[in-house]
């Protein structure tokens, strides 16, 4: 089953929305276990929380 993910590419600035397989996720159910996933937007590989589909070194979003 696939799931979709939202998160925002952090060369471009471009929301970006994937599916990700629903199977592989669930074997990471941390919500600090980031996936890398291929940007459609940049080309580039960005490691993504599969939960909160926040990019690694997310400072946009990050608590303070």
């Amino acid at each position: 089953m696939q799931r979709q993910i939202l998160f925002k590419c952090p060369r471009t600035g471009t929301n970006v929305q994937l599916s990700l397989d629903e199977e592989a996720v669930e074997s990471l159910k941390p919500e600090d276990t980031y996936v890398s996933i291929p940007c459609p937007a940049c080309t580039s590989l960005h490691f993504v929380n599969s939960t909160t589909g926040r990019t690694l070194g997310d400072q946009e979003r990050a608590p303070r």
